[in-house]
């Protein structure tokens, strides 16, 4: 009996140290919102906005004040999250991919109906290195990856694609049969919150999506609004793990402040419309005409009466704030089961939202109020706390970063950095390089052109935009945060330029569109010269790495080059504009007479 006894004692010694170990590293809980503009969030600096849990979030941890999604639009940038890639590179580079119907026409389809339109296959996901770490992995709320799939929806497919995911419910956006945000509610309230259907038509036109009228949402039971759902499934999840203790990686995927604009009453009554103001360029494409590198509909102009205006001002910030208290419910459910101390918290959204900057509406463009977002990550026993960090960051980089905390072994394929040594003593990256790209339509002078690629690339203080088609960006944000000054024009910027034009086309490739056409003969580099382009430059380097390339000559008019040394060029071309836009006047052209599908850059070319 006392034998028994013993061995009874040593096994659950074994199983405590077991679970003690396990529990060693750390859990991580990753929420990101929808469309939160940074300048709305307590911790950075607003007045009006009401977020007391993500403002505790970086009481307790670090915040970065330059943090760019990978894409100004849903799908693209979630994508980016979970594979740890740019989207040129992982391949899921729509909102809604275009996809060649039996007869010939193409349909542009929504994520969660064909593997094809997702990510490439073989690359492994964030969520996929949690797993293999014995990590549980869960996903209530929004993901929006092309990619994920449920099982017999493609049939080439039949297995599905769970992205390393043990548990999914609360998908939105996403076709997801049976584990979808109306599978919860039923179709009366997910239609309601939508305003779909028979609802569609309640308020005045606009009112859907903007709440011009200041109203409730008009979803009957408060709880059954979606970030609702989302918060009271992420804390069963927790409230498991508290039990079993369990390692585990948690996304979460609230939907607001996304519009349309409606909350509840309670939301609603916490902010006065009459404290906003429109911002101080909301009038500045109505002045000098409409942004040629900026679609048409995002110039959705501002609401005739000024206090129309303010009710969407006020209704987007309730939005946020009903967003925020979910957030306080999840981190209150880490507390409450005793998982709060060993748990990674971040809080971010996928883009922001102009909210009336530069007379704008919603993101889908390179300007910092749909590129910069929040990003907080908290950990106390591990990170500094209530700091701001000024480095420039990616979501590509939370996948090296957490995996490193988590000691895996981040995959070939990641794009970004990890952000470990940054997070523990509060240093600093100069001049550290991220990007993000987007496929736009209805351009004012491009007209008929679908998915039209743009890309930006932030260095330091300075950010570039390239528009496929359409004149160049360059501004220096310290000096001129409000993006108003295009530096190309300037002389002494002409280096800079120079440099992150070539930088930001070196490696971009994707589906379509191709690079120039090079050959070597009689050691000499030719390329095929098109009346698309007016002059070439010469890109050198001695390793193949675009990163060390330098500008080996400029201004180029012939098509060929006869190199003195041995190693890596590339050539750069400048698009010959002819148009003219409002904006720049008469003087200036700012789009191309005939849109090409060649990109303005060569591959790699060794000369050896």
């Amino acid at each position: 009996m006392k034998k028994t006894r013993a061995n009874i004692l040593i096994i659950s010694l074994f199983t405590i140290f077991g679970f003690c170990q396990e529990s060693q590293k750390p859990n991580v809980v990753l929420i990101i919102s929808d469309q939160h503009k940074l300048e709305a969030t307590g911790a950075y600096g607003s007045d009006l906005a009401i977020t007391p849990n993500i403002d505790a979030l970086a009481k307790t941890g670090v915040i970065f004040n330059h943090c760019y999604t990978p894409a100004p639009v849903c799908a693209p940038a979630r994508a980016s999250l979970i594979t740890g890639m740019y989207p040129y590179a992982n391949g899921a580079i729509y909102h809604k991919a275009p996809v060649t119907m039996p007869n010939g026409k193409i349909k542009n389809i929504g994520s969660g109906y064909l593997r094809e339109t997702g990510y490439h296959e073989g690359i492994k996901t964030m969520p996929e290195v949690f797993r293999q770490q014995n990590y549980m992995t869960a996903s209530p709320g929004k993901m929006h990856v092309h990619g994920e799939l449920q099982k017999n929806v493609d049939e080439d497919f039949k297995d599905g694609n769970d992205l390393g995911f043990d548990e999914i419910s609360v998908r939105y956006y996403t076709y997801f049969p049976g584990g979808h945000y109306e599978d919860e509610v039923g179709e009366d309230a997910y239609m309601r919150y939508r305003q779909f259907k028979k609802y569609s038509d309640v308020y005045k036109r606009g009112a859907m999506h903007l709440n011009e009228e200041y109203v409730p949402s008009l979803v009957e039971n408060d709880e059954d609004n979606f970030d609702m759902v989302v918060a009271k499934k992420s804390t069963e999840f927790i409230e498991k793990r508290g039990k079993d203790g369990k390692n585990f990686f948690l996304h979460v995927g609230f939907e607001k402040p996304h519009a349309p604009f409606t909350t509840t009453k309670k939301y609603l009554a916490m902010h006065n419309p009459d404290d906003f103001e429109l911002p101080t360029t909301h009038d500045d494409w109505y002045k000098k005409g409409k942004y040629p590198w900026v679609s048409n509909w995002v110039h959705s102009g501002i609401p005739k009466q000024l206090q129309n205006a303010k009710n969407v001002m006020a209704a987007y910030n309730a939005c946020i704030t009903e967003m925020d208290d979910m957030v306080g419910r999840v981190v209150q459910s880490l507390k409450d089961n005793g998982l709060y101390e060993n748990t990674i918290i971040i809080y971010t959204t996928d883009h922001g939202e102009h909210m009336f900057e530069h007379g704008l509406r919603g993101k889908h463009n390179m300007y910092e109020d749909a590129v910069n977002v929040p990003f907080i990550i908290s950990y106390p026993k591990l990170f500094k706390q209530n700091v701001f960090n000024n480095t420039n960051v990616s979501f590509v980089d939370v996948m090296p970063t957490l995996i490193e905390l988590i000691d895996g072994e981040i995959p070939e394929t990641a794009q970004g950095i990890s952000l470990v040594k940054l997070l523990k003593d509060n240093s600093e990256i100069k001049d550290r390089v991220v990007f993000s790209e987007f496929r736009g339509t209805d351009y004012n002078l491009i007209p008929g052109i679908k998915n039209l690629p743009s890309r930006m690339m932030k260095k330091g203080d300075y950010k570039f935009i390239y528009t496929h088609g359409i004149i160049d960006q360059l501004y220096n944000l310290k000096d001129d945060p409000d993006e108003l000054n295009n530096l190309i024009f300037s002389k002494s910027h002409q280096t800079i330029y120079k440099d992150m034009y070539f930088q930001t086309m070196a490696e971009w490739r994707f589906q379509e569109y191709s690079p120039i056409k090079t050959t070597i003969k009689n050691n000499q580099i030719s390329w095929n010269a098109t009346n698309d382009f007016k002059s070439y430059s010469l890109f050198y380097s001695k390793n193949p790495d675009c990163k060390d390339a330098f500008l080996l000559k400029d201004n180029i008019e012939e098509a060929f080059y006869a190199p003195k040394e041995k190693g890596f060029y590339w050539v750069l071309a400048s698009p010959k504009l002819t148009k003219t836009s409002d904006f720049y006047g008469e003087s200036v052209p700012v789009a191309v007479k005939d849109y090409s599908y060649i990109l303005p850059i060569s591959d790699i070319i060794e000369f050896d």
